[in-house]
């Protein structure tokens, strides 16, 4: 009996892994924390390949064990006939059902997707030095004009009023581009929190994939508050104008100064950077 489910191990194991990609995919929503999009149906097809194999393996292995021979017949050291029960060691020489016993570690992220639901990424990658997304400086569309001052001119500032949603790909560009199309306008943003180094400043961050998480890169951006910064990791929808610092680093993030900030709740498609 040891031997049996021993033997079955390996192809159990397949239909489990099979079996947590299924349940992130199908009906949910949970692998967006992990992958991009477009990987939906990839994941799909992978996880009922895996599973239909593991199923193929365990009714193969039974198979082939009830086409085993109840007895066996052979001779002893005088040569009379005798007949005994087969054991795996005779049928195979060597017990090789239970596989390498490395692949048994595939069972702990199996088991995590088909019981919890990890969160994604948060400010413990986004603190890291060295994963900054590229934001390449281009021709940006042009913003709406500010509006004209009503009848009696006593609106010193034009775009008091008026705020412009943008992603955090599009503010760390226009911020870099020699047009300063930020310059008095308000707009607003959504990422998540991670801590600053001075008093009075902390990061709203976006992470960005190419492919999955292990690949996530960086997107942030310097944020003076006079309010008390949001706790770690939480999501948060804010409201500024982009402050310029001329002395800063190009690789410097560029910073926001603002007069609202309230938290939302974490995006569908967290490694998705859209305007909120």
């Amino acid at each position: 009996m040891k031997t049996t489910v021993r033997g079955l191990a390996p192809s159990l194991l397949v239909a489990l892994v099979g079996a947590a990609l299924l349940r992130v995919t199908v009906g949910s929503d949970v692998f967006l924390q992990y992958v991009k999009e477009g990987l939906r149906l990839p994941l799909i097809a992978s996880g009922i390949i895996l599973v239909g194999l593991g199923i193929a393996g365990v009714l193969g292995r039974l198979t082939k064990r009830r086409q085993e021979p109840v007895m066996s017949f052979g001779r002893d050291a005088e040569g009379n006939a005798v007949w005994h029960r087969p054991t795996d060691h005779d049928a195979h020489g060597h017990d090789h059902g239970h596989g390498p016993r490395v692949a048994w570690l595939l069972t702990v992220p199996a088991v995590l997707l088909l019981c919890l639901a990890p969160p994604p990424l948060g400010s413990f990658s986004a603190n890291r030095d060295g994963t900054d997304a590229v934001v390449e400086q281009t021709d940006y569309t042009p913003l709406a004009a500010p509006p004209a001052p009503g009848p009696s001119g006593t609106t010193s500032d034009p775009w008091a009023g008026v705020i412009t949603p943008m992603s955090l790909t599009e503010f760390i560009g226009r911020s870099h581009n020699p047009e300063r199309s930020l310059e008095g306008r308000k707009v607003r943003l959504t990422g998540f929190v991670s801590p600053g180094t001075q008093p009075g400043e902390w990061y709203l961050n976006r992470l960005v994939v190419s492919c999955c998480a292990a690949d996530a890169r960086r997107l942030r951006v310097l944020v003076h508050a006079d309010d008390p910064a949001p706790a770690t990791d939480s999501w948060v929808d804010l409201t500024g104008t982009w402050k310029p610092t001329p002395d800063a680093p190009a690789t410097a993030a560029p910073r926001i100064d603002v007069s609202e900030q309230h938290t939302v709740p974490q995006p569908h498609a967290p490694y998705r950077d859209t305007p909120p």
